[in-house]
C-alpha cells in the first residue's frame, strides 16, 4: 500500500481503521532498513501523523501498532524532524515508562510494575526500541535528550533493574549506552551526579549472579550450576558497553579496557544499533 493512500486515510480513521493502516504497513516494511528517497517527505508526515495519534487516549494494541510504524521509520535519519523535538520526545518517553524532567523518578517503579496486559509491556518495549533509534539516528533528539534530563531518569532506572523484564532491561540499557556514546559531555552527569557507575556495576552483580565472599572476591559457581542465560547475557554486554563510555577517560584507563575485554568475551554476532 502506497504512502500516499495511507495519509489520506488516516485523515478521518478511527482508532480500528488506524490500527489496521498501520499494521499493514509495518507487516511490509518490517525488514526494510534503506528507504526511497523520493519519499521521503510522505515518510515525514507519516511521523507525524503517528505522533499525533499517541497524543490521543488511544487503547495500547493501538499505541503498540503506532510504536511498531515509528520505530520503522525511525530507521531513516531524515525524516525524524517531528520526532526530535520536546513534544515528540515527551511522548516516547511517556509511552516507555520513562519519567523525565521534574517529574518524581520514584514512581517509575510503581508505575512499571502496574502494568497488566501484553499489551501494555509491549507499548513500553516498541517506545524504548523507537528511543534507541531517534537517539542513535539524530543530534537534535540527543540534545532534547540533554533538555528533557533523560539520563537522570535511565539511572533512576538502574536502581530497580532487579524488577525488569528481559526486554525492558536490554532495551533502556543500551538507551544508555547510546546517549553516553553519543554525548560525551553527559558522561561527567552521569558519573557524579547519579552515581551511574556503581548503579550500572550493581546492575552487573544482579545479571551475573554475583555473591561476594571478601572483599574483592567473589564466589566460585558450584559445578551443578547452569550455564548465563543467553538473555542475561545480552544485558550484560549493554551494562559493560555502557560502563566503557563512563570509564573511559586516563584515570580509568584500565577499568575501560577491562569492561572491552568483557564485551568482546561476551558478544556473539555483530548486530547493529538499528532496532
Amino acid at each position: 500500500m502506497d504512502l500516499n493512500g495511507i495519509l489520506s486515510q488516516l485523515e478521518s480513521a478511527n482508532e480500528e481503521d488506524t490500527e489496521r493502516l498501520l499494521h499493514r504497513y509495518s507487516q511490509e516494511n518490517t525488514q526494510t532498513f534503506t528507504f526511497d528517497q523520493k519519499e521521503e517527505a510522505l515518510r515525514i508526515k507519516l511521523c507525524q501523523s503517528v505522533l499525533t495519534v499517541l497524543g490521543r487516549q488511544v487503547q495500547p494494541s493501538c499505541q503498540k501498532t503506532c510504536l511498531e510504524t515509528l520505530r520503522i521509520l525511525s530507521r531513516d535519519k531524515r525524516v525524524l524532524g517531528p520526532v526530535a523535538t520536546v513534544e515528540g520526545m515527551l511522548v516516547l518517553t511517556g509511552m516507555a515508562m520513562l519519567r523525565t524532567g521534574e517529574e518524581d523518578w520514584h514512581k517509575q517503579e510503581t508505575t512499571q510494575d502496574g502494568l497488566q496486559s501484553e499489551e501494555e509491556k509491549r507499548v513500553v518495549v516498541e517506545a524504548l526500541k523507537c528511543l534507541c533509534n531517534v537517539v542513535y539516528n539524530s543530534a537534535a533528539a540527543q540534545q532534547v535528550c540533554v533538555d528533557i534530563q533523560l539520563a537522570s531518569s535511565l539511572c533512576a532506572s538502574l536502581r530497580f533493574a532487579h524488577t525488569w523484564q528481559h526486554e525492558v532491561g536490554l532495551f533502556i540499557l543500551r538507551l544508555f549506552f547510546l546517549l553516553s556514546a553519543l554525548r560525551p559531555d553527559v558522561r561527567g552527569v552521569l558519573r557524579k551526579d547519579c552515581q551511574a557507575v556503581r548503579l550500572l556495576t550493581e546492575v552487573l552483580e544482579h545479571i551475573l549472579y554475583v555473591h561476594w565472599v571478601g572483599t574483592y572476591e567473589a564466589a566460585r559457581p558450584e559445578p551443578q550450576d547452569l550455564p548465563l542465560p543467553a538473555e542475561n547475557n545480552e544485558r550484560a554486554m549493554e551494562a559493560l558497553k555502557a560502563l566503557f563510555n563512563l570509564t573511559l577517560s586516563e584515570s580509568r584507563n584500565e577499568v575501560s579496557i577491562l569492561c572491552l575485554c568483557f564485551v568482546i568475551m561476551l558478544t556473539r554476532s555483530t548486530a547493529g544499533f538499528l532496532c
